[in-house]
C-alpha cells in the first residue's frame, strides 16, 4: 500500500521503502512490476519496480526488499485526515528458475537499466558533471547538470573542496545512485560527500549532501561545549547549479509557500528565499546559542527578495524554476524552514541553493568535531515542450513537501515475524484520535486493560504533548536540533526558571519505538517523529571520527545531562557551564548508550545506506571499546577492558543496561552482515555478566538505583535466543542463555515488587520508575516463555500481570508527568510489548540440542570479571606479575599500539 498525507493530487511520485517476507517465502527477484489496481482517472495502471535484497532469513530467503517505483497518481487527502490517502498496490514479482537456489547475499536485484537512458556522474576540478543522454525521445537528447561548491571560511574567504572519487552506488531502470567523495584542501579532515539519486523514468535528481568534520574534538575535562579547537567554523556552503542547455534569456517562477500562487521574476534581477529563524514565538530561544554565548538566529521566519518586492514569512517551502526555449528546471528542498538556515537564489541564470547559507547575522557555522550535517534538495529536469502545467503548481515537486511511503499492514508485519514481540494490526480505531488498540487473537474482547495504551499514546503525543508543540517550547527546530525530542521530563527537578532546554538523544530507542507504532496503526504521524529523529542521531549525535580514544570513536552521546540546562554543549551533554566547583564533572560516549535496532529498522524501512553504516560504526564502537590492545594499559595487559560491560560502576560486570545495549548493537550488526565477530562477542558478554547458576543475591539486583537495568540485559538476552532459535543454532550458548533466563524469572517471581513501593530508597521517585517496570514485567514473560514447569510458568506470568497493572496505576500518579519524553519512549516498545504477551499465545522457546555444560567456556563458574584497570594495579603490586608484564610489553606491537593510545588520551 501507497499512503500519502499530500493535500493535493500528486503525480508521477517517486516512492522507496522496504518490504518484508515471510521466511522461506521469496528466495530472488529478476523481474519485478507493480499494478495500482483501481485508479479510474488514470490509464497508466503501474509499471517497472526496481528492488534490492536488504536483508536475509538464514535459510537463503529474503526477509527484507526494497522495492523503488514511481506512483502514477497520488489523491489528494483532507487536511484534518490522520490517516492519509491509502493507495492499494500489487507488487509482482518473479524470478527465473535458475535463481531459486538459496543465498546468503545481500545482492543487487533490479532489473537492468533501460539502453535508451543513460547516466554519467563525473568530476572535473570543483564540479560535479552529470550527463543524461536520452536516445528515444527526439525533443530532449542531452542534459548536462553542473554543480558547483560554494565553501567560504568565517572571513568570507573561498575554500577550497577536491571532489576525489565517484562510485555507483545503485543501477536500474527507476533509480541509479552515485556518490561523490571529495574533502576541503585547506582542512582534508573536513569531507564533503554528494549522494545523487537520479529516477529515470521522471528526470528527477535527488541530492543528499553531507558535510563531515572528522576531526576529534579534544573536550578538555570531558567537556564537550562549543569553541572547542577540533570544530571547524566557516561562514556558508552553497551549490550552484547549471544546466548547459538553459538559455541566457529565461524566465523565472517561484513560491514561497505551497499553497501560494507562483510569481514571475524579471531574470536580470537577483531572486533570493532563505529562512533565517523557525518562524514561530520562540524563534530566538537559547537553544541556538553559538559558543560567545549569543544568539545565531537573526530574523524570525523568511524573506524574499525579488523584482516583485520584498516579502516576508514564517514558515517557508519554495518552489524555484528557472525556464527558456530550450529547457527548464525545478528545485525544491525538503524540510526548507524545519532546517534553517536554509536558501535558493537565482542569479544571471545560475541557481544556488544554500545547504548552509550565510546567517542573516553575523554568526558562523561550528561544525563540532565529529559532527557530520545532511540536507537534500531535489531538481526535476523538465523537457523543452513541457506545459506551464506540468511545470509550476500541480508540477513535478510537489510531492518534496508531503510524505509519501510504501507501506504494510500489522498483520503481514506480525505474519513475517520480522519485529519481536509484535502483537500485528491496531484495527479498532477510535474515531476521535485516529489510534487503535488491538483485537484479533485477545485473550478477552477489547476493554480497559487493552483500551489503556491507546489512550495513553493519544494523550502523549497530542494537545500539549504533540511533537510539534514539544518542540515549540525549546524551538527545537534549525540544521543542528531538528528532528531530536526535548527531554522535557527533566523540567521536574530543573532549579532554573525557563524551560529546560534539555536533548533526548533517542534514549531508549524512540526511534524504534515509533516505527513499532507506525507498524501497528499505519498512521503517518508516527513518520514525522521517527524519520527526522534517525537522520538527526546520525548526523548530530554520533562521534564521526578515529582520532579519538577508542572508548568514544564512532560512539553515540548521552542526552543531555540530568536537570541542567544544555548550553553551549549542544547536543553532547556536559558543559563547563554545568561544572560545580572542586567536583568531578564530565564524561563523553559511553556503552550504556547505544541504540541501534531503530537505525536497523530504519534502514529496512528505506534502505538508507546511513542507517545500515550507523548501526555497524555503533557495533564496532563495541568491539574498539573492549579490546584492551587499544589503550595505554594494553602494553602490560591486553584482554578486555570491560568497557562494554560495565553498568553504572566500574567494577560491576553483572547483568546491566551497558552490556545489554552493547550486545543488542552486536545481535544488530550480525544481522545485517551475519559475520561472526559480532556474534562471538555477544555471547562472550553473555558468559561474562550472566551465568545459569549465578547467585543472584550477591548482585544486589533489588537495589533499583544502582541496578534497575539488569532487566534491559535480560531483554536482549531474549531477543538473542529468537535470533538464534531463528537461525537454527540450539548449541550451547543457546542452552545457556535459555537456561539462565529460567533462572533469573524464578528468582524475580520471589524478589521482585513494583520500584515505587519503596520511595525512599530513590534519589528521585519520578514517572520513569513506574514506566521502567514494564520491561521488568515484560522481562517475567520471556523467562516464562523458557520455563519448563507449567506451574513456574504460569506464577512468572501471574507476577508480570500484578507488576504491570502497578505500573500503569503509578504512572498516572504523577499527573502530566506521565506523558513526558521518557516514560513515551519506554511504553512505545514496552507498552505494545505487555499487548502482545497479553493478546497472543505464549510463544515457548524450545530447549537446546546441546547441553551448556558440553561447552567448557559455558561451564566454567563464575565470577565477576576484573577489568583492564584493575588488573593493570594488581601486576604493579605483585613482582612476578610485573616480570612476566614487562617482557610481554617488548612486543614491538604492544609498544606501538600504547604509544597511539598514549596519543589519543593526550
Amino acid at each position: 500500500m501507497i499512503v500519502s498525507n499530500a493535500q493535493h493530487e500528486l503525480q508521477d511520485v517517486p516512492v522507496c521503502g522496504g518490504v518484508c517476507f515471510p521466511r522461506n517465502t521469496l528466495r530472488d527477484v529478476t523481474r519485478a512490476r507493480f499494478r495500482v489496481p483501481s485508479d479510474p482517472n488514470d490509464g497508466r495502471e503501474g509499471g517497472t519496480a526496481q528492488t534490492e535484497v536488504l536483508d536475509r532469513w538464514s535459510d537463503g530467503s529474503i526477509r527484507w526488499l526494497l522495492a523503488s517505483l514511481v506512483v502514477p497518481r497520488v489523491a489528494g487527502s483532507p487536511p484534518t485526515s490522520k490517516t492519509g490517502q491509502r493507495i492499494p498496490v500489487i507488487l509482482d514479482l518473479s524470478c527465473d528458475e535458475d535463481h531459486q537456489k538459496e543465498s546468503d547475499q545481500r545482492q543487487l536485484t533490479s532489473v537492468a537499466a533501460a539502453a535508451e537512458i543513460t547516466t554519467t556522474v563525473k568530476y572535473s576540478g570543483g564540479q560535479i558533471i552529470v550527463v543524461i543522454r536520452n536516445d528515444c525521445d527526439r525533443h530532449l537528447q542531452e542534459r548536462t547538470l553542473r554543480l558547483t561548491s560554494r565553501l567560504s571560511d568565517t572571513s568570507n574567504q573561498p575554500m577550497h573542496v577536491e571532489w576525489k572519487s565517484v562510485r555507483q552506488e545503485t543501477q536500474g531502470e527507476v533509480r541509479r545512485v552515485f556518490v561523490v567523495n571529495g574533502c576541503v584542501r585547506e582542512c582534508p579532515d573536513v569531507m564533503l560527500q554528494v549522494r545523487l539519486t537520479h529516477w529515470v523514468q521522471i528526470g528527477q535528481l535527488q541530492v543528499e549532501t553531507r558535510l563531515r568534520n572528522s576531526r576529534r574534538a579534544r573536550h578538555k575535562g570531558g567537556l564537550w561545549d562549543l569553541g572547542d579547537s577540533g570544530s571547524f567554523c566557516f561562514r556558508s556552503l552553497d551549490f550552484e547549479l547549471q544546466l548547459d542547455e538553459l538559455g541566457v534569456s529565461n524566465d523565472v517562477y517561484w513560491q514561497a509557500e505551497p499553497n501560494q500562487n507562483f510569481r514571475r521574476h524579471t531574470a536580470k534581477e537577483t531572486l533570493r528565499v532563505q529562512q533565517n529563524g523557525s518562524g514561530f514565538r520562540n524563534w530566538s530561544s537559547t537553544n541556538h546559542r553559538t559558543d560567545q554565548a549569543t544568539t545565531s538566529v537573526a530574523d524570525r521566519g523568511y524573506q524574499v527578495q525579488s523584482s516583485n518586492g520584498t516579502f516576508r514569512g514564517y514558515h517557508a517551502q519554495p518552489t524555484v524554476v528557472l525556464v527558456s526555449e530550450t529547457g527548464s528546471f525545478s528545485v525544491s528542498q525538503p524540510e526548507f524552514w524545519q532546517q534553517f538556515p536554509s536558501s535558493i537564489e537565482v542569479n544571471k541564470g545560475q541557481l544556488i541553493w544554500g545547504v548552509m547559507p550565510e546567517h542573516a547575522g553575523d554568526a558562523n557555522y561550528e561544525l563540532q568535531g565529529g559532527e557530520q550535517k545532511t540536507k537534500t534538495t531535489w531538481i526535476a529536469l523538465h523537457n523543452d515542450h513541457s506545459s506551464e502545467r506540468d511545470i509550476l503548481p500541480a508540477g513535478a515537486l510537489a510531492h518534496v513537501c508531503s510524505v509519501t511511503r510504501i507501506i504494510q499492514s500489522g498483520a503481514s508485519f506480525a505474519e513475517a515475524n520480522v519485529l519481536p514481540w509484535f502483537p500485528g494490526d491496531y484495527p479498532a480505531r477510535d474515531a476521535d484520535t485516529g489510534t487503535g488498540f488491538p483485537t484479533s487473537g485477545s485473550e478477552r474482547p477489547v476493554d480497559d486493560d487493552l483500551r489503556r495504551l491507546s489512550s495513553y499514546l493519544a494523550d502523549a503525543t497530542s494537545g500539549d504533548f504533540s511533537l510539534e508543540a514539544r518542540r515549540r517550547k525549546i524551538d527545537e527546530f534549525g540544521w543542528r536540533n531538528f528532528g531530536d525530542i526535548p527531554a522535557d521530563h527533566e523540567q521536574t527537578h530543573y532549579e532554573g526558571s525557563n524551560t529546560i532546554v534539555s536533548h533526548y538523544n533517542n534514549q531508549f530507542d524512540l526511534i524504534f519505538g515509533a516505527i513499532l507504532q507506525f507498524a501497528a496503526s499505519a498512521d503517518l504521524r508516527w513518520i514525522d517523529l521517527f524519520d527526522p529523529l534517525a537522520r538527526h542521531v546520525m548526523d548530530i549525535d554520533i562521534y564521526h571520527t578515529t582520532q579519538d580514544r577508542e572508548v568514544f570513536n564512532g560512539g553515540l552521546f548521552w542526552h543531555t545531562d540530568h536537570y541542567v540546562d544544555a548550553r553551549t554543549a549542544t547536543h553532547r551533554t556536559y558543559s563547563r557551564e554545568n561544572q560545580k566547583p572542586g567536583r568531578p564533572y564530565g564524561g563523553g560516549p559511553g556503552n550504556e548508550h547505544n541504540y541501534t535496532t531503530g537505525l536497523l529498522y530504519y534502514f529496512y524501512l528505506t534502505g538508507n545506506p546511513e542507517a545500515r553504516e550507523s548501526v555497524l560504526l555503533l557495533a564496532d564502537w563495541v568491539l574498539r571499546m573492549d579490546d584492551g590492545r587499544n589503550t595505554i594499559f594494553g602494553i602490560l595487559d591486553d584482554g578486555p577492558t570491560g568497557h562494554a560491560s560495565a553498568t553504572v560502576f566500574e567494577d560491576f560486570h553483572g547483568p546491566g543496561r551497558g552490556a545489554g545495549n552493547s550486545i543488542n548493537a552486536l545481535l544488530d550488526a550480525w544481522l545485517l552482515t551475519r559475520d561472526d565477530r559480532y556474534l562471538l562477542k555477544s555471547e562472550e558478554l553473555i558468559r561474562r555478566c550472566v551465568h545459569p547458576e549465578q547467585d543472584l543475591h550477591s548482585l544486589h539486583l533489588t537495589d533499583a538505583e544502582g541496578h534497575w537495568s539488569y532487566s534491559v540485559f535480560l531483554t536482549s538476552l531474549g531477543r538473542y535466543l529468537l535470533i538464534k532459535q531463528e537461525a537454527d543454532q540450539l548449541d550451547e550458548m543457546y542452552s545457556y542463555a535459555r537456561e539462565t533466563m529460567r533462572h533469573y524469572g524464578r528468582w524475580m517471581v520471589v524478589h521482585e515488587k513494583r520500584t515505587l513501593s519503596e520511595p525512599d530508597k530513590l534519589e528521585y521517585p519520578t514517572e520513569a520508575w513506574a514506566a521502567q517496570d514494564f520491561r521488568k514485567a515484560n522481562t517475567l514473560r520471556l523467562a516464562a516463555n523458557c520455563e519448563d514447569e507449567p506451574r513456574l510458568a504460569a506464577a512468572m506470568r501471574s507476577k508480570a500481570r500484578e507488576l504491570n497493572n502497578f505500573a500503569w496505576s503509578d504512572l498516572y500518579d504523577f499527573g502530566d508527568a506521565h506523558l513526558t519524553a521518557r516514560c513515551l519512549s519506554i511504553l512505545m516498545t514496552e507498552g505494545q510489548r505487555d499487548l502482545f504477551h497479553r493478546t497472543c499465545a505464549p510463544q515457548p522457546i524450545p530447549s537446546g540440542e546441546l547441553q551448556w555444560r558440553q561447552s567448557p567456556e559455558c561451564a566454567a563458574q563464575w565470577s565477576m570479571f576484573i577489568p583492564q584497570k584493575e588488573r593493570v594495579r594488581r601486576i604493579l603490586k605483585s613482582p612476578v606479575h610485573l616480570a612476566g608484564a614487562v617482557v610481554r610489553a617488548l612486543n614491538p606491537n604492544r609498544c606501538r599500539r600504547a604509544i597511539q593510545a598514549f596519543r589519543r588520551q593526550i
